[in-house]
């Protein structure tokens, strides 16, 4: 059954178009004037190659926002499907009210050139500076990365879709 229209101004609309969609799930990180934080971030992808680029897509109310704004840098850490644990804790919690590295064993890493910290054993980590912003309600950040790291042998992507996670199944053919 077909569900349609062009008010995205209801609630249960915009929620319906939103568990149609499938992403990779990534921990965002930031680090200004001596506080860190990391939050699950959904609304994070690669937008291009040459320059590489990243986009992330945050709300001013999170901490992470203004830690971006102040900082002009973030690192993403594309989740592994053994990371749910870490994905569900920092999407959870605010760093207003508790220490999200203290809730699950957050394994962290120095940047090289940013610093946030990165989450190891991460597929994907990424060091970006932002090089440019637009704000859509939440705020799209793009970063032009300055520094990455991959494990090329390594788990799966964790993948998003109708409000729970999922392990990448099979190939499918192109014909």
């Amino acid at each position: 059954m077909y569900v349609e229209g062009a008010d995205f101004t209801a609630i249960d609309f915009r929620r319906g178009v939103w568990h149609q969609t499938t992403t990779a799930v990534a921990l965002l990180t930031a680090a200004a004037d001596g506080r860190e934080n990391v939050m699950a971030c959904e609304w994070a992808m690669m937008v291009s190659t040459a320059p590489l680029c990243f986009v992330v897509s945050v709300h001013p109310s999170h901490e992470t926002h203004d830690l971006i704004v102040r900082s002009a840098e973030f690192g993403l850490s594309f989740c592994g499907d053994d990371q749910a644990r870490l994905s569900h804790i920092s999407g959870s919690y605010s760093l207003l009210d508790v220490d999200k590295w203290a809730l699950a064993d957050f394994h962290r890493y120095h940047g090289q050139v940013i610093a946030a910290p990165l989450i190891d054993g991460s597929p994907l980590n990424v060091e970006c500076r932002v090089i440019g912003r637009h704000d859509l309600g939440h705020t799209v950040f793009i970063g032009e990365a300055v520094w990455a790291r991959y494990d090329h042998d390594g788990c799966s992507p964790l993948l998003y879709h109708d409000a729970k996670y999922w392990h990448l199944g099979s190939q499918v053919p192109k014909s």
